[in-house]
């Protein structure tokens, strides 16, 4: 009997790649498969998955699942796959500040598909971003935070409540309350000038007090 004849060698490599998937998937912990994808950017939306492992995207497009084990998936064919919504004007301090652990999740927000807001704004932000943020962290928030340094605080600290303008020296530990805010990572500093006692305020203090602000890389946001 003659040799049993072997198969072509594109046969061969053929099979074994078609095998090699299986095996070469990467670990992942969530894939959300054939939503409709909107990245947040000018694209328009496309249907296809997102891949998330150790709490990162590391995927997206039409059959970017295939690609990963995921230990869950999630079906979302006819859904709307999105990035987390930010509400940059919000006044959350009974949820976020709460004793209450599940009021801290802040579901009212979440279940709007936000997943970031501002605190701080109307000119009510605490300066002391740092010891704010240790205090959220030891406790635990369900949504990320984005702090303002807010005029009232800052004023109220250095002139109470009173209807005068700051001499140079209180003006100068105006400032260097917003400057530290800043460094400790605010995003920027917040007036609201119908309140009091930021409603006592010269325009110039304002300036003043917001060029800290853009001196640190920050922005502002105001209530009239």
């Amino acid at each position: 009997m003659g040799q049993r004849p072997r198969p072509p060698l594109m046969l061969v490599l053929a099979a074994l790649f078609a095998l090699a998937p299986a095996h070469a998937r990467e670990p992942a912990d969530l894939a959300i498969v054939g939503g409709r994808v909107h990245d947040g950017g000018t694209a328009p939306s496309r249907t296809g998955d997102v891949v998330i492992r150790d709490g990162r995207i590391v995927a997206v497009g039409p059959g970017a699942a295939r690609g990963y084990r995921a230990t869950r998936v999630i079906a979302a064919k006819g859904k709307v796959v999105a990035p987390g919504f930010i509400d940059p004007h919000t006044h959350p301090n009974t949820y976020i500040r709460s004793e209450v652990a599940d009021e801290r999740r802040t579901l009212p927000w979440l279940f709007q598909g936000v997943t970031t807001i501002g605190i701080g704004v109307d000119g009510g932000g605490d300066p002391r971003v740092a010891r704010q943020r240790g205090w959220f962290e030891e406790h635990g928030v369900g949504v990320n935070l984005v702090p303002f340094v807010g005029f009232g605080p800052v004023r109220r600290e250095v002139l109470g409540e009173t209807a005068r303008a700051p001499d140079a020296a209180e003006l100068a530990r105006m400032e260097a309350l917003v400057a530290q805010g800043m460094c400790e990572g605010a995003f920027g500093f917040s007036t609201g000038l119908f309140y009091a006692p930021q409603s006592f305020a010269s325009t110039a203090e304002v300036v003043a007090l917001a060029r800290q602000a853009a001196r640190g890389g920050g922005g502002g946001g105001t209530h009239p």
